[in-house]
């Protein structure tokens, strides 16, 4: 638990079910090794008795021994089934408590950070690593407790009737939880985390080839990609084979512990009965209760293979949730008039990396609509991921609104900037979806008009389930340009004062490309800012200005009088 507490410390109420269930735990262990210990007894007793004559049978009080056997074996099935109800809502409380936080962190990374790893890596050890984390209480926490415990309890009550076979107890305990459990984990860790690294990429595997089917089918390369998840599988098998057996042979050498421990603590008792300090009937009792003790102490190897488990999860989820925020996550607003203003602006993706924007200046007024135009791979869409904190950059200053970007509040800007990105995602289920997506509190008469100015009202409306239509996973069923206009309709339905559009056009054929930027200025307020980034030249006429971006910076190469609305 170590390692979660500085990320996911768990709350109070969920803290008390940990501590109630650790509890419970610990008694119904205990009840196990008295009512073992006292069933020894009053075996051995009662035979005893019966041995010596009828009188002293008669004579043998067998009723409150009794009673306590039964009281301990209710109190064992009791105790179980409540740890088992308390443990595990405990661990289901603390899996959903880190799960919750994570996302919170891991959303407000930037896109720079979360794109260096696979969607499908990512999304695994979103779920699998919380969950392990989240386990490491159940799995891991309550057998070490409960063995330490359970442990010094069993070799007080054995070494108060014979010292010596208290020693002798405390040394198989400690060699059975304490060196059996380091010796399972030296051998187990490589391998466990040969499995994480291992499911990390199968899962990542997996996740192209289902967003992949059709490339894959098309490059014939399914056979390929078959092997390739044979073999990460085989050696997930193979690493989980490794691991089974260190935890049998741990189990089995602790077995034989038990057995002999048992052995050299009825070896002290005899010596004891046989110089007169200890009774007939305490042989049975030391022997099951010594047996008893290292029932909590057998799951401890595979305890301290989830407690691996759980380390690497809790290192992982750390790493990916406490990266730096590289550029805004400041708590000032922007003021009128939005504008934007870059001076000496330089940026790269790392320190060993080349710049992909240096001393780059350009202002833009609140209310103009400039297109940005440039070749491939100039940067253009890096800087509108750069303008509003998705990426950092190193040199000069940002301003927007008057104030610093860094400084910016990022929970303000949602409201003031809408961006569509030249990959816009477009989530699974109905085109109503996506649209309240984006703006909850849209009704649908709004939606209907941002679906107008994209052109996109004709083909909905001719759609038997209109708005209900569906169109799969990322818009699978749409075309490229259909896809690309309801992403622009999902922009203009939060109507912000600030419009980022990548290649908003890409897909249309002339005539639509036409009447979606004429529909679009129409719907724009007069101050409201459009920046285009785009490659073709046919929406020029419909903005102020352009501007290109080169290796020497920006520069204006044509001016457009807006056309009349």
């Amino acid at each position: 638990m170590s390692q979660i507490s500085p990320l996911f410390a768990p709350t109070r109420p969920i803290r008390r079910r940990m501590a109630a269930g650790l509890a419970l735990a610990c008694l119904a262990a205990l009840a196990n090794i008295g009512l073992l210990a006292l069933s020894g007894w009053l075996l051995a007793a009662a035979a005893t008795a019966g041995l010596v004559g009828l009188v002293a049978a008669h004579a043998f009080n067998m009723a409150l021994p009794a009673a306590g056997v039964r009281f301990l074996a209710t109190l064992r099935i009791l105790a179980r089934y409540g740890e088992r109800v308390v443990t595990h809502d405990a661990t289901l409380g603390l899996v959903g408590q880190i799960r919750a936080r994570s996302f919170d962190r891991l959303v407000r990374q930037p896109p720079a950070h979360l794109s260096r790893q696979r969607s499908g890596e990512q999304l695994f050890r979103f779920v699998s690593d919380t969950e392990r984390a989240g386990h490491a209480y159940l799995d891991a926490g309550v057998p070490f407790v409960t063995a330490a415990i359970c442990g010094l309890a069993s070799v007080g009550l054995v070494g108060a009737f014979v010292p010596s076979a208290g020693l002798v107890l405390a040394t198989g305990l400690l060699t059975c939880g304490v060196l059996l459990p380091l010796a399972a984990g030296w051998l187990s860790d490589r391998a466990t985390a040969r499995i994480a690294t291992q499911q990390d990429a199968m899962h990542g595997d997996l996740v192209d080839i289902l967003q992949g089917a059709d490339e894959i089918a098309f490059l014939g390369a399914e056979d390929a990609m078959r092997r390739r998840l044979d073999t990460r599988q085989a050696a997930i098998r193979h690493a989980r084979l490794h691991l089974a057996a260190i935890e049998g042979g741990a189990r089995a050498l602790t077995g034989a512990m038990a057995m002999l421990t048992a052995l050299g603590v009825l070896a002290c008792a005899s010596t004891a009965l046989h110089a007169g300090l200890l009774s007939a009937a305490c042989l049975p009792m030391l022997g099951l209760g010594a047996l008893a003790a290292f029932e909590s102490v057998a799951p401890l190897p595979a305890a301290r293979q989830m407690a691996h488990h759980a380390r690497l999860a809790a290192r992982r989820m750390r790493a990916a949730c406490t990266l730096p925020p590289p550029s805004s996550g400041g708590s000032l607003l922007p003021v009128a008039p939005l504008d934007l203003d870059m001076r000496a602006v330089g940026m790269r993706y790392a320190p060993d990396e080349d710049w992909v924007l240096r001393h780059a200046d350009l202002t833009i007024r609140q209310g103009e609509r400039v297109a940005l135009v440039g070749p491939s791979g100039a940067g253009k869409s890096t800087l509108a991921r750069l303008l509003f904190g998705f990426h950092a950059y190193q040199e000069g200053t940002i301003r927007f609104g008057g104030v610093e970007a860094r400084a910016l509040d990022p929970d303000a800007l949602p409201g003031l900037v809408g961006i569509m990105a030249q990959g816009a995602h477009l989530f699974q289920g109905s085109i109503r979806r996506n649209l309240a997506m984006a703006c909850p509190t849209a009704n649908e008469a709004a939606m209907w008009s941002a679906l107008e100015t994209t052109q996109l009202a004709a083909f909905v409306r001719q759609a038997p389930a209109g708005l209900d239509t569906l169109i799969g996973e990322a818009g699978l069923r749409l075309s490229g340009g259909q896809g690309r206009r309801l992403a622009l309709a999902c922009v203009l339905l939060r109507r912000p004062r600030w419009l980022i559009l990548d290649e908003p056009t890409e897909g249309l054929d002339a005539a639509t490309e036409r009447a979606v930027m004429a529909a679009l200025m129409a719907s724009l307020p007069p101050d409201a800012t459009l920046l285009c980034i785009t490659h073709r030249t046919a929406i020029l006429p419909f903005l102020d200005r352009a501007i290109a971006m080169t290796d020497r910076g920006f520069h204006d190469v044509a001016t457009h009088r807006r056309r009349p609305q």
